[in-house]
């Protein structure tokens, strides 16, 4: 038997979110994984210069502490568990049509993180739903300035600066696409990164993120 198995009847792993004791080899608790299996899509109200969006859920309970974790806590192994939400979620787009592109960091934020939390769930999403990603980044983000913290107003009089690279319109267009982001919060980020995919040629933009502030 795994030693590691072995520990794990002695000293159960705890869940990521609640901290109960769980079962060996899961992330989460049965408890947390039914509220996760219960919420219910959202695809309403897309922001604009967005033609369809969905989200996995609300942004509170486990879904909020899921993402905080991972973003937060730096637990990057918990990014194929979010990405397999928002890859159910995807419906019609699975397997066929956009290219799969992230929302662009702000750099001291990645810097600051080690790591890019967007870029690692929009990689697993297009690896989990069968979609194409570009071979290098087609939108870039000015400033080092985040939305987080900030207030409504804030938000969308004075959004972040996206534009797209200099390979974009060749990479892009004609092309339909799907921006991925970790969170909507006001639309402010998905409308400037939709902004600048049209700018480069996209024909569509679809937008999918994991959680959504209601």
């Amino acid at each position: 038997m795994d030693p590691g198995r072995i520990a794990g009847l002695f000293v159960p792993p705890l869940c990521v979110v609640c901290r109960r004791a769980g079962d060996p080899g899961m992330l989460l608790c049965a408890r947390c994984t039914r509220e996760m299996n219960a919420a219910r899509p959202i695809r309403t109200d897309p922001p604009e210069g967005v033609d369809t969006m969905a989200s996995c859920a609300d942004h509170d309970g486990v879904a909020r502490a899921l993402l905080a974790a991972f973003k937060f806590r730096h637990l990057t192994g918990l990014a194929a568990l979010i990405a397999g939400f928002m890859a159910d979620t995807l419906g019609p787009w699975r397997g066929a049509g956009p290219l799969v592109v992230p929302v662009p960091p702000a750099s001291l934020r990645t810097w600051w993180r080690g790591f890019d939390p967007v870029a690692m769930l929009a990689s697993r999403v297009a690896d989990l739903a069968g979609l194409e990603e570009p071979e290098s980044p087609v939108l870039r983000r000015r400033g080092s300035r985040r939305q987080r913290g900030r207030g409504r107003r804030g938000r969308l009089t004075d959004p972040p600066d996206i534009r797209p690279t200099e390979d974009a319109p060749r990479v892009l267009g004609g092309r339909a696409v799907l921006l991925v982001d970790d969170v909507m919060t006001t639309g402010a980020t998905l409308s400037a990164g939709a902004a600048s995919l049209r700018r480069a040629g996209s024909r569509e933009v679809h937008a999918l993120t994991f959680t959504r502030r209601l």
